[in-house]
């Protein structure tokens, strides 16, 4: 996997592209700690170009929420696959971070 960041407006975009699964969860982890320390308080996932999570990758999800919402910040993920999106559906992800399909939608609804 794949994982560039870039700032956006006042949020952080993590783009990812491959799997997230078990084998490359420090990757994500460690991607999410650098834009965490650095006082991130918008993190927007986009999962556009990922084709598969396991039981792993939803796990880091689940953490990476109650992780923001302790510090009173913000997490959205962005353009997930079909296949993806299923996944997370089936685990209850879109009750704990919302989806969204544009870029400007994740960012709109930090600014209201």
């Amino acid at each position: 996997m794949t994982i560039t960041q870039r700032a956006v407006k006042e949020a952080t975009v993590l783009d990812l592209k491959g799997d997230l699964t078990y084998s490359n969860r420090a990757a994500f982890k460690s991607a999410v700690e650098q834009v965490k320390n650095a006082g991130c308080r918008h993190l927007i996932i986009n999962l556009e170009h990922v084709r598969f999570m396991d039981s792993s990758g939803l796990g880091l999800l689940a953490l990476l929420s109650q992780t923001f919402k302790v510090q009173q910040a913000q997490v959205s993920l962005l353009k997930p696959q079909s296949y993806v999106r299923e996944i997370m559906s089936l685990a209850n992800i879109p009750k704990m971070i919302s989806i969204y399909e544009t870029e400007g939608d994740a960012l709109a609804v930090r600014a209201a």
